[in-house]
C-alpha cells in the first residue's frame, strides 16, 4: 500500500495493546469489532469482563463474539479474534479486582485505555450509580497511572451530563455540589427518592448526575495523563459498520422505533418540533478510535460532543414521518394506520393512550383468548409505558450541543482515514438511517424476518 493510501489511525495502533472496560455493551462490542477489523496491526485487546449470572468472564465473551456484530470479521479476518484477551474483573473493586500478575501485564503492555463501563439505568439507587460510574472511573484512572506505555485514556460519558443546561459546550462544567457531600447523601438517603431528587436539583436522574461527577473526577485526576472525553447523545443502530442497522439493545429510543411502525404506539410525551439527537453507534466508535490518537498532541483534556443536532438535525416529527413511510413500505404495522403523536400534556397523553392503545390491546387480547391464541398486547403496552417514561425527559426538552472539537478533528484527518473511520454526522442520510434502524431492530431484537 502506498504511503498516500495508508491510514494514520491504523498506524497509531500498530504493535500496541489496548484495554477496554464495558466491552460487552452495545458500543463496546462495536468498538472491539472496529479495532480488529480496521486496525489489523493491533497487538492485543484486553477486555475487562465481570463474572455474572454464574458465568465465567470467558464464557460471557464467547457469547459476545457469537453475536452478528462479529460476522464480517469471522468471514474475512477470523484470526483477528485471537487478539482478544478476557480479563475477569470489576471496575468497582480496588485495582479492578485484578490479580497482581494481570496488573503487571497491563502495566507493561497497554498503551490505550477505553473506559466505557457504566450503569445506564436511569432509576438505579444513587449509591449504586455513584459506586459504578464515579468510583469505577476513579479505579480505572488509578490503573492508568500505573501503565508505563500509556498514550491515551478515553473516557466515554454522555451528552446529557449537563442536561440541566440548554446550551452545552465541549467542556466539563463544575458540579455545584461537593463530591464527598454527594457520597454522604448517596450512602445515607439512597432509597429516599424525595431527598435524592431534591439533592440532584435539575439533574433528571441518578445516571446523568453520577456521570457528571465522573467527568469532574476525570478532569481533576487526569491533568497529567493523555486524556479525552467522548459524549455521545442517544445512540442508535449503525449506519454502515459492521452492517447497516446493527443494534442489540432496547435502551434509548429503540422501543419507539419498533412500537410506532407496528401501530401499537400512538402517542408519547414530548414535542414533535424538538430536535431529537440520535447518533449512529459506528459514528461513536469511530470517534472513540480516532480521539485516542490525538490525546498526546493536546496539553488539555479535549471533550467531544458526539451529537447530530447542530450539524445534521432531525426533529421528532421528521423522524416519525420517515418511520411511517417505512412501516407502510414494508407492511410492518400489526394494526392499521400507523402514526405517532407528541404531546407535552400528561392528561392528553393518558387519554389518547387509553383510547388508542389500551382499549384496542384489551380487545385484541380478548379475541386471542377466545380463539385459543396467545394474548400479548397488554404485556406490550406495559413495556411501551416503561419506554415512554424513560425517554419523556429527552423528548420534552431540547439542547444545543456545540461540536467545534469534532469539526476541528475532522480537518486533521486524511481522506483515507475519513473514509475508514467516518464520524462526520453530516454524512448521515436520515431517510436511509432510520429505515435501517427500524428494520435492524426487528431483525436483531425481535428476530423478525420482515
Amino acid at each position: 500500500m502506498s504511503k498516500a493510501n495508508c491510514s494514520n489511525v491504523a498506524s497509531f495502533y500498530a504493535g500496541k495493546s489496548v484495554f477496554i472496560t464495558g466491552g460487552t455493551g452495545f458500543v463496546g462490542k462495536t468498538l472491539i469489532e472496529k479495532l480488529l477489523y480496521s486496525c489489523s496491526g493491533i497487538d492485543k485487546i484486553y477486555v475487562l469482563v465481570r463474572d455474572k449470572y454464574g458465568k465465567q468472564a470467558s464464557e460471557r465473551l464467547a457469547r459476545v463474539t457469537s453475536t452478528p456484530v462479529f460476522d464480517r470479521l469471522k468471514t474475512s479476518k477470523n484470526e483477528e479474534l485471537k487478539k482478544i484477551v478476557v480479563i475477569s474483573g470489576d471496575i468497582t473493586r480496588e485495582n479492578l479486582g485484578l490479580h497482581e500478575d494481570v496488573l503487571k501485564t497491563l502495566e507493561n503492555e497497554v498503551s490505550v485505555v477505553f473506559h466505557l463501563a457504566a450503569t445506564v439505568a436511569f432509576k438505579l439507587p444513587l449509591k449504586d450509580a455513584m459506586r459504578i460510574n464515579v468510583n469505577g472511573t476513579e479505579n480505572v484512572i488509578e490503573l492508568c497511572r500505573r501503565m508505563k506505555k500509556l498514550q491515551a485514556f478515553v473516557h466515554v460519558s454522555t451528552a446529557f451530563t449537563n442536561s440541566d443546561r440548554k446550551e452545552i459546550n465541549e467542556m466539563v462544567y463544575p458540579m455545584p455540589i461537593n463530591l464527598e457531600e454527594a457520597r454522604h447523601v448517596a450512602d445515607t438517603y439512597s432509597h429516599d427518592d424525595v431527598i435524592v431528587s431534591a439533592f440532584m436539583g435539575k439533574k433528571p436522574n441518578t445516571y446523568t448526575f453520577s456521570k457528571a461527577f465522573a467527568e469532574q473526577q476525570v478532569m481533576k485526576q487526569c491533568e497529567d495523563l493523555p486524556t479525552a472525553i467522548i459524549r455521545p447523545s442517544i445512540v442508535m443502530s449503525s449506519i454502515k459498520e459492521p452492517c447497516p442497522g446493527w443494534i442489540d439493545t432496547w435502551n434509548g429510543s429503540t422501543g419507539l422505533f419498533v412500537g410506532m411502525p407496528a401501530g401499537i404506539l400512538r402517542v408519547v410525551l414530548g414535542r414533535g418540533s424538538n430536535v431529537t439527537d440520535l447518533v449512529p453507534v459506528d459514528i461513536v466508535t469511530n470517534l472513540i478510535v480516532v480521539a485516542a490518537t490525538e490525546c498526546q498532541k493536546s496539553k488539555e483534556i479535549k471533550v467531544y460532543n458526539c451529537c447530530t443536532g447542530t450539524s445534521n438535525p432531525i426533529t421528532c416529527d421528521e423522524a416519525t414521518t420517515i418511520s411511517r413511510k417505512v412501516a407502510l413500505k414494508y407492511s410492518l404495522n400489526e394494526l392499521p394506520w400507523p402514526f405517532l403523536m407528541f404531546t407535552p400534556s400528561v392528561f392528553l397523553y393518558t387519554l389518547i393512550t387509553f383510547l388508542l392503545q389500551i382499549v384496542p390491546a384489551y380487545l385484541i387480547d380478548l379475541w386471542c383468548i377466545l380463539t385459543g391464541r396467545k394474548a400479548t398486547q397488554i404485556k406490550l403496552q406495559r413495556r411501551l409505558k416503561k419506554v415512554v417514561d424513560a425517554v419523556k425527559f429527552f423528548l420534552l426538552n431540547e439542547w444545543k450541543f456545540s461540536d467545534d472539537n469534532i469539526r476541528d478533528l475532522l480537518k486533521t484527518m486524511s481522506p483515507v482515514d475519513k473514509e475508514i473511520f467516518n464520524f462526520d454526522v453530516k454524512t448521515i442520510n436520515w431517510e436511509t438511517c432510520i429505515e435501517d434502524y427500524i428494520l435492524g431492530a426487528r431483525k436483531y431484537l425481535l428476530k423478525s424476518e420482515k
